[in-house]
């Protein structure tokens, strides 16, 4: 009987101590939780995984898994492992990760809830993969969050404005996103703060913080308005600062003077140093009105009209700028406009001068033709023989004997000189090899005389400094609109040669204004020579 008793109680042992030894064999909560990770993997490219199964009591000996001394895990690093899939909410129930860094895979979805209820994590890396949606409010939570690196993912949405009440947190990574809205304020503990790449607007706040900041990133963002010195000041002066490629404006504040330039390109309307665009220094007078651009006492020009409507003087303004004058402003500006008064008075008495020469010259020309009424007027600049020349198509006039009065209409019509068509600018180009030296300047300088009108043209003899002279004509209307099809045509007519035809030097293109160039030829020295174009090719 006793034994029976011994060998019933060896079998009853052998079959309990599995029982007892199997708890101690089972793999933890946190090795489950893993698991439940593991699981949501759809793609795992190295086989980082492969090593994570039931059969082992704890987690620690898996890959990217480290436990503290009771076997609790602590951390979860697998960055740069081509890991495909969503993040589990098991992730969030580790009771004491401290670290998570599951960056630059492509896992998508959105942030489990749970992980900003970790009260312990330490540093949350999840940048560099396609994580979408927004970071939510419930981020205050995570009470002891020092690095928070969400980017280069697909985030959206505001930043959470309770972001800055972490005072744990030192380093705040969320470039490469589409966050929108203002940029938060209160950033005292961060060091580095990076939210360059976003969509954020607004203005920077005045209440930023920052004094702790050792880079600060806002570039390539929507920010605008000005850099106020509340602003720059509370900004270490060691620190490095980045806000290119915005659009502020206005005067960037002393303290940020010790910035690289390449931190403020990119603001079209920002000025001061270290940019080389200075700011312009505010008047009191109200804007001057615009002076018209000088004009060449070569050539003259009748003044235009201007159209203007005089508003009604402001006497307030007007009061307060008289008062901010000195004596000194004052003879000034009188100096000044008895200067300018006395530059308009020589002007008008130039133009006189001129057109009392050019109706002068109109008369001589008028009476030779009432002598010989078969006489063309284009015949001035040739000689009377012209039967044995090449044939020409020119325009003729027919009213050879017009009255003083019309020719000097014509001449107020048509009294645009060469240096004003320049002055509105254009294209010089020169055609003709030997006269590369002559330069719109040169031309501008030059003496010049009426010599004939045609139609809706008018020919000038431009002499220059050192005696050279040249036949310019204004063409008027011109079927040719585009200035390569003008030049190529010109360039045709130049490489035309025949003992009378008349060298073409160059030509002017202008947006309103086009002069063609030529050689002057003096009376007599051609059998048959003309200054004008062929109707038909310009």
């Amino acid at each position: 009987m006793g034994f029976n008793m011994k060998i019933f109680h060896c079998f009853f042992i052998f079959l309990l101590l599995p029982l007892l030894l199997l708890p101690s064999l089972a793999l933890n909560n946190d090795g489950f939780l893993l698991l439940s990770f593991k699981y949501s993997i759809l793609s795992d490219p190295l086989s980082v995984l492969q090593s994570w199964n039931y059969d082992e009591e704890t987690p620690c000996q898996w890959y990217g898994v480290t436990c503290n001394e009771i076997g609790m895990v602590t951390s979860l690093v697998l960055p740069n492992s081509q890991l495909l899939g969503s993040i589990s909410e098991d992730i969030g129930h580790i009771q004491h990760l401290h670290h998570l860094d599951l960056s630059s895979n492509f896992f998508n979805g959105t942030l489990p809830s749970s992980i900003f209820n970790s009260t312990e994590l330490q540093v949350l890396s999840l940048g560099g993969n396609v994580i979408s949606g927004e970071l939510p409010e419930t981020i205050a939570g995570m009470a002891s969050l020092q690095i928070l690196n969400l980017s280069d993912n697909a985030l959206a949405g505001k930043i959470p404005q309770n972001l800055t009440l972490l005072q744990n947190l030192t380093v705040v990574s969320l470039r490469g996103n589409y966050f929108s809205g203002d940029v938060p304020s209160g950033f005292d503990p961060v060091e580095l703060l990076d939210l360059s790449s976003n969509l954020l607007n607004g203005t920077l706040p005045l209440d930023f913080g920052g004094g702790n900041l050792g880079l600060l990133n806002l570039s390539y963002n929507k920010i605008s308005g000005s850099i106020s010195p509340e602003f720059a000041d509370k900004v270490p002066h060691n620190a490095t600062i980045d806000l290119s490629f915005n659009n502020l404006t206005g005067a960037i504040p002393e303290s940020l003077v010790n910035q690289k330039m390449d931190s403020f390109y990119g603001n079209v309307d920002l000025c001061g140093k270290p940019l080389k665009n200075p700011c312009s220094i505010p008047s009191t007078l109200s804007t001057p009105p615009n002076m018209s651009q000088s004009i060449s006492p070569a050539i003259a020009v009748i003044p235009k009209p201007i159209d203007s409507t005089p508003g009604e003087p402001n006497n307030n303004v007007q009061t307060q700028a008289r008062r901010s004058l000195n004596p000194g402003t004052i003879a000034a500006i009188a100096v000044a406009d008895l200067a300018g008064l006395s530059i308009i008075t020589m002007v008008i008495l130039y133009v006189y001068q001129l057109k009392k020469r050019n109706g002068f010259h109109t008369q001589s020309t008028t009476s030779n033709l009432e002598k010989k009424p078969d006489v063309n007027p284009v015949s001035t600049l040739m000689p009377s023989s012209c039967s044995s020349c090449m044939k020409i198509k020119l325009v003729e006039t027919s009213e050879t004997a017009s009255s003083d009065s019309e020719l000097e209409e014509k001449n107020q019509d048509f009294n645009v000189s060469p240096a004003e068509a320049y002055q509105k600018g254009g294209k010089l180009v020169i055609v003709n090899e030997g006269n590369e030296q002559l330069e719109l300047e040169t031309l501008l300088k030059a003496s010049a005389y009426v010599l004939g009108t045609s139609g809706s043209s008018i020919v000038y003899k431009a002499v220059l400094e050192n005696g050279t002279a040249f036949a310019v004509r204004r063409i008027g209307d011109s079927s040719v609109a585009r200035l390569k099809d003008f030049e190529s045509q010109v360039r045709g007519i130049a490489k035309l040669k025949h003992p009378n035809l008349v060298k073409l030097v160059g030509f002017y293109w202008g947006n309103d204004e086009k002069l063609v160039i030529y050689d002057f030829v003096s009376n007599g020295s051609l059998g048959c020579s003309s200054y004008r174009p062929l109707d038909n090719e310009v």
